[in-house]
């Protein structure tokens, strides 16, 4: 009998967004959910621990530091392990680990022991958002890869939106460790939905075994009606085997993934810059009380939720280099009007709504973009490394808050600072949209690479 020959890639793209499509969405936005909840639920529960402990608030600030260390390096090393063990394997096992160390957190006595289960767990939160972003985009049909990324990370900025409400809830009532045993918690209940119902990436299953039967099962459940023969050998028009993070610099990829680490960098630095000081410069700078900054705050965050819906499609439509381009400038305007504008008028949610759109939307188009960058072999490794420049820029963003407050600044001066870097970003996506253009695939292992970043 004759081979059969089964080009997965056509299959995948030839196909509606349908049960198993969405089904990926879900799972890897509720893995973002509490990915982006655990980031953001230190800063909240920060005054009960050091009362806790026993010691000012300064004594417990290093676990931030050491946490961001450890997100760093759970993108640099973690990561990259699901180009060779599979994204739904590594999905797993961070999730059930940063499950165990979570709650092992309610257990902490000291801040030294505080700082070490947070370090350890940071590692496998470190590489939920990569993974997440390879295996839904390996699911996507080209025309939809950039808004399935989107709505899925979706979970991630609703994580961190209601990070503080649940946090604060809980505290109040049942004291700081109910936070980390809400956030322990909840990755081990997903994991286990996980394990029964998310199924590993077919590209990625090509590329191990081009043969393997799970293809065909994977295939089916995508749509019943296909007919396989027995002896079907499945491919990928990709690019397969190598060192992955020496191959982000091969076949001409070094200047675009130069300038992806870069907009990472930035994006991330102004995420964390107005995620820990926004509150703080509308009080300062607007006269705003509290509750109010909390909610413009709020506010700023659904907005960049709500961008997402549409950000993605418009990437699918025009490129990711275009539109990455355009919305960064449009972010690093908004946030620098912040500091012309009256901020007790409506004019500021008007603002604070573009900054959402560009600042938020614009790190899922920086997911969507890295992820259609690279091919499956090395995909992980690709945002992975990409998500760690990123994080880098995370641990750099607080002194941009420090220095505008503790030099006295002035209102326009700083939010010029913290949105100004989005110029970069806007930068960045520019050239590598002129890289795009001029790019052409080239021969890798008898297959021919189509990556097409931008």
């Amino acid at each position: 009998m004759q081979e059969q020959i089964f080009d997965v890639a056509t299959f995948i793209n030839k196909q509606r967004f349908g049960r198993v499509q969405l089904t990926v969405v879900l799972l890897c936005a509720a893995i973002m959910l509490v990915d982006g909840y655990d980031v953001f639920v230190m800063g909240f529960v920060l005054q009960p621990v050091a009362q806790s402990f026993g010691v000012s608030p300064a004594d417990v600030t290093p676990v931030f530091v050491v946490q961001s260390i450890g997100l760093a390096l759970g993108s640099f090393i973690v990561s990259p392990l699901a180009d060779w063990l599979g994204r739904r394997m590594l999905l797993l096992a961070s999730a059930v680990l940063l499950g165990v160390f979570t709650l092992a957190l309610t257990q902490a006595t000291t801040v030294g022991q505080l700082v070490a289960v947070r370090f350890v767990a940071g590692l496998f939160y470190g590489s939920l958002i990569p993974n997440a972003v390879a295996i839904t985009i390996e699911f996507a049909p080209e025309r939809l890869r950039a808004s399935m990324v989107n709505w899925m990370f979706i979970g991630y900025t609703a994580g961190a939106a209601s990070g503080g409400a649940v946090a604060a809830f809980l505290v109040a009532r049942f004291g700081w460790q109910s936070a980390f045993w809400v956030g322990g918690a909840l990755p081990l209940a997903i994991a286990a939905v996980l394990y029964f119902a998310l199924p590993e990436s077919i590209r990625f299953c090509v590329l191990r075994d081009d043969r393997d039967p799970l293809i065909a099962d994977l295939l089916r459940r995508i749509d019943p009606s296909l007919k396989l023969a027995g002896n079907a050998r499945f491919m990928l028009d990709e690019p397969s085997g190598g060192m992955p993070v020496i191959a982000l610099f091969e076949e001409n990829r070094a200047p675009v993934t130069l300038m992806i680490w870069l907009a990472y960098f930035m994006n991330i630095l102004v995420i964390t810059v107005l995620g820990a000081f926004l509150p703080t410069f509308l009080r300062i700078f607007g006269g705003l009380s509290l509750e109010h900054a909390a909610f413009v705050t709020s506010f700023y965050s659904i907005s960049g939720i709500a961008a997402m819906l549409l950000y993605g499609r418009l990437i699918d439509m025009f490129g990711a280099a275009r539109v990455i381009t355009l919305t960064s400038v449009a972010a690093a305007v908004a946030v620098a009007s912040l500091g012309l504008i009256d901020l007790q008028s409506p004019s500021l949610y008007v603002a604070a709504f573009f900054v959402g759109a560009g600042v938020i939307a614009g790190q899922g188009g920086l997911h969507a973009l890295s992820s259609m960058t690279y091919p499956t072999s090395m995909r992980a490794t690709g945002v992975g490394w990409a998500v760690g420049a990123g994080r880098v820029g995370g641990m750099v963003g607080p002194w941009f808050g420090v220095a505008a407050l503790s030099g006295h600044w002035g209102a326009f001066p700083s939010f010029l600072a913290a949105g100004s870097p989005m110029l970069v970003v806007a930068l960045a996506a520019f050239l590598i949209g002129i890289v795009s253009a001029g790019s052409k695939p080239r021969l890798a292992k008898k297959k021919r690479s189509t990556w097409r970043p931008g």
